[in-house]
């Protein structure tokens, strides 16, 4: 790269070739778990008005004060990126009267796409990010905040990243609870007060319950002690949250009763919930949301009980990097080597009508001009299970020489159909044959019958 060219601005990602089939994993995993579970999927503009995350989010949040990409338009309109996506789909469902029209109605969305906060850049987090989402709107008792759990551990599990996370869960309580608990706070912090940074002081000023997941471990000292949220909950907030804990029990599901979980943003109520992962280190939150029952009414008056979160998706892949295997034994890439003459076009059409056959797989079409130890050292980084040759040789009885981790990588001659058959047997996740069907090869060097 020479002095004068121009890059990319700070905290925006370019996402490269080796990276792009880590995010297409996670998308089809998304799209087929949602469809799952019937959730419909709706897409906003990342374009909204200032005012709409300003009267939602609230004025004393980082996100407006500071992080917003907000500007005045050409025609005088001030207009900004979208900062996170709850917000903006409700601001979509009121107005196309999706969640009320003469009644609450009861809906499940789902939503990816970039978001846009101007914060300081770092590990798995960016000024442009991409947040998958799902909001649900009308339910109100807590099976939806264990459907939403379910749904969320069963992306992880089809992600493979379900070791090293743990569910943190919380309940904020009523909009009264949380005032009350904002005065312990202060009157806990008070005699201290001597001993917090311009901008600790600024956050007890303005939502002291930020506060309570500071990292800083002076701040950590002074909290140490404090009632928990939980101790002055309404007793219609206790009792929702305590089944909510006792249905998990039940379901043997796994979390961590987190006093210091409260959301950065305004509008929660009751419950709320994060997922991290230990390989993230100390920003190690990937997955966040809650009940956020008095948003919809905040905004258009109409009362309309909710449940989302949001998932960062760079920091998945950030998990999948760490955790799973290389972008070929994700998606079972399956490499053809062409060692045929160059004037025949053999190996083009038998891929061809591979890839017609069986559009599930993926294949991956080596460099001919390369020489073979080339190629297969090529295929084995992408695929050390299942390589496919096509030589002079095979064209003459129109077979296939194949090489399987399962054989010690030999070289077995088949036939197309036993080809497919085999094909057929790798299994989606993970790239390796039955051992049963290698039961059925023909030794090395020799055609099926």
């Amino acid at each position: 790269m020479t002095k004068n060219t121009i890059q990319s601005i700070k905290g925006f990602k370019d996402i490269l070739p080796d990276e792009v089939g880590y995010y297409d994993f996670i998308e089809n995993v998304i799209a087929h778990v949602t469809e799952q579970y019937s959730v419909s999927q709706i897409r906003v503009p990342i374009i909204e008005k200032t005012e709409l995350f300003n009267r939602s989010i609230g004025n004393d949040t980082d996100i407006v004060n500071k992080e917003m990409y907000d500007f005045i338009d050409k025609n005088g309109d001030s207009i900004c990126l979208r900062p996170e996506g709850t917000v903006s789909i409700i601001r979509c469902a009121l107005e196309h009267n999706l969640i009320y029209d003469r009644g609450v109605k009861k809906q499940k969305f789902w939503y990816y796409g970039p978001m846009f906060r101007h914060e300081k850049p770092q590990r798995g987090r960016f000024r442009q990010f991409n947040q998958f989402g799902i909001e649900y709107f009308g339910f109100k008792n807590t099976e939806s905040d264990i459907e939403i759990i379910f749904l969320l551990n069963l992306i992880f599990e089809r992600l493979s990243i379900d070791n090293g996370i743990t569910l943190h869960i919380n309940s904020l309580g009523t909009k009264e609870d949380r005032l009350n608990y904002k005065n312990i706070i202060k009157q806990h912090i008070d005699k201290n007060i001597g001993k917090l940074d311009d901008n600790q002081k600024k956050t007890l000023k303005n939502n002291p319950l930020r506060l309570l997941d500071s990292k800083s471990e002076n701040m950590i000292d002074i909290l140490e002690g404090i009632p928990p949220l939980y101790d002055i909950l309404s007793t219609e907030s206790k009792s929702r949250y305590d089944l909510l804990l006792k249905k998990l029990d039940s379901m043997k599901i796994q979390y961590i009763h987190n006093n210091t979980i409260v959301r950065g943003l305004d509008y929660y109520n009751d419950t709320v919930f994060e997922w991290r992962h230990e390989l993230l280190g100390s920003q190690n939150a990937i997955c966040a949301g809650g009940r956020y029952d008095n948003l919809v009414e905040e905004l258009n008056q109409t009362p309309v009980p909710a449940i989302g979160f949001a998932m960062g998706i760079e920091r998945i892949v950030e998990i999948l990097k760490h955790v799973n295997q290389s972008l070929s034994e994700i998606y079972n890439i399956i490499p053809i080597i062409n060692i045929t003459s160059e004037n025949n076009t053999y190996c083009a059409l038998q891929c061809r009508e591979l890839r017609e056959i069986m559009p599930q797989k993926r294949f991956f079409n080596t460099d001919s001009t390369s020489s073979l130890s080339s190629q297969l050292k090529h295929a084995m980084k992408m695929n050390s299970h299942f390589i496919i040759l096509i030589t002079d040789e095979n064209i003459k009885d129109s077979s296939f020489t194949v090489k399987t981790h399962a054989n010690k990588m030999n070289d077995i001659i088949v036939t197309k159909d036993k080809l497919l058959e085999m094909l057929s047997k790798l299994h989606d996740d993970d790239c390796s044959v039955q051992d049963e069907l290698d039961d059925d090869f023909e030794t090395p060097g020799e055609p099926d019958e």
